[in-house]
């Protein structure tokens, strides 16, 4: 596959990553949530949280799963060798980022039990299957789920190239990704790979044999993303009507009518983001996004924990959403520049090379793009 994209639509991919990242973040900071079905029950504080962090922000994993198997595509020509080069690649972009943020976590976690007096309830094989495969940092799911994703990109290759593979396995994947059906079982409490990242993953695939749509979002009219943006707000305000309380992160405390408008909304979403991202395409966005995967890996625990106990005792719990969210963008950005310059081996070693750099026209980074 020969073909490449515009150094425009390169850039829009590392605005996307940027502001994917934010959206991560309030993720995991949300501090409210909707007590039940109706809407008229919830606060204005938990309605908002719903909509921005569980309702918007959701376009921030299929996106980053997207450009993961876009960018892996782009760049295999199916051979022996180019695999064994992924491969390699990956243990130094995926996996060393992955046991140095899980063994940093799981020795601030025993040293929270430790202080708090608790005992550490884990035989030693749970210990070492915990750390290895489920560490007490609950972003690192995904990158467990894109270094199986590599592993089996071949097959995926191999299906959707086949004669009946190319016209079955995006929508028979888009089907368990609408209804929520996972295939694959939990393995040390997370799901070994969960439906949606495998879709998104697949959906890049298939996207390298159609650049050109990409490139057409990049150029897309702005009248046509203020619409885009409306049908997206609308879609996401209207399953929050039907269903404030939506969740179907490991269970399913949904409907049918709003799993469906949760699910649409992601699709309409994630074109409006990335339209909306190569109208972002500033110097200053594209310099900052190479710090988006040192953020994505240190603003979960331990740093939640300790933010949650500062802030706490300032704030209300339920509204610190709104404050820590930015000051921990802030913080971790301004930590990413500073040892990008200070500490330059350390930052590149635990984030597999990605660090903020004047470049703008590199191939983008993010825990999701790691060709």
């Amino acid at each position: 596959m020969g073909r490449d994209l515009s150094v425009e639509a390169k850039q829009t991919f590392r605005i996307v990553a940027l502001m994917a990242t934010f959206l991560v973040v309030g993720i995991h900071y949300k501090s409210a949530i909707p007590v039940s079905a109706n809407p008229a029950d919830a606060t204005w504080n938990e309605l908002a949280q719903e909509f921005v962090f569980g309702g918007l922000a959701r376009v921030a994993v299929p996106m980053f799963a997207f450009a993961a198997g876009l960018f892996y595509f782009l760049r295999d020509d199916g051979t022996l060798a180019s695999y064994r080069t992924k491969l390699h690649a990956r243990v130094r972009t995926v996996l060393v980022p992955f046991f140095l943020s899980g063994s940093i976590a799981m020795a601030f976690w025993l040293i929270v039990r430790r202080s708090e007096g608790k005992l550490i309830d884990l035989t030693l094989p749970e210990f070492v299957l915990t750390w290895l495969l489920h560490p007490p940092a609950e972003q690192l799911w995904f990158l467990r789920d894109l270094l199986l994703l590599v592993i089996v990109a071949p097959a995926i290759r191999w299906f959707g190239t086949s004669k009946y593979g190319r016209r079955l396995l995006a929508p028979s994947l888009m089907l368990l990704w609408l209804f929520d059906w996972q295939l694959f079982p939990a393995v040390v409490g997370w799901r070994l790979i969960h439906s949606e990242t495998l879709l998104f993953f697949v959906l890049g695939f298939f996207a390298v044999s159609r650049l050109h749509l990409l490139e057409r979002v990049v150029t897309a009219p702005v009248k046509l993303i203020v619409a885009a943006w409306f049908a997206w707000l609308a879609l996401t305000a209207t399953r929050i009507f039907i269903r404030a309380d939506f969740d179907i992160w490991y269970v399913d405390n949904h409907g049918f009518a709003d799993l469906m408008l949760h699910q649409t909304s992601i699709l309409v979403g994630s074109l409006t983001l990335f339209a909306t991202a190569s109208r972002m395409r500033w110097p200053g966005l594209l310099s900052l996004s190479g710090g988006s995967f040192f953020v994505y890996l240190v603003h979960e625990f331990p740093l939640r924990a300790v933010a949650h106990r500062v802030c706490d005792g300032v704030i209300d719990h339920s509204y610190s959403c709104w404050v820590l969210t930015p000051a921990v963008l802030l913080v971790c950005y301004t930590a990413s520049v500073m040892l990008s310059r200070w500490c330059p081996m350390l930052i590149s070693v635990l984030t597999g090379g990605r660090m903020p750099s004047p470049s703008i026209t590199s191939t983008p980074h993010s825990p999701a793009l790691t060709s």
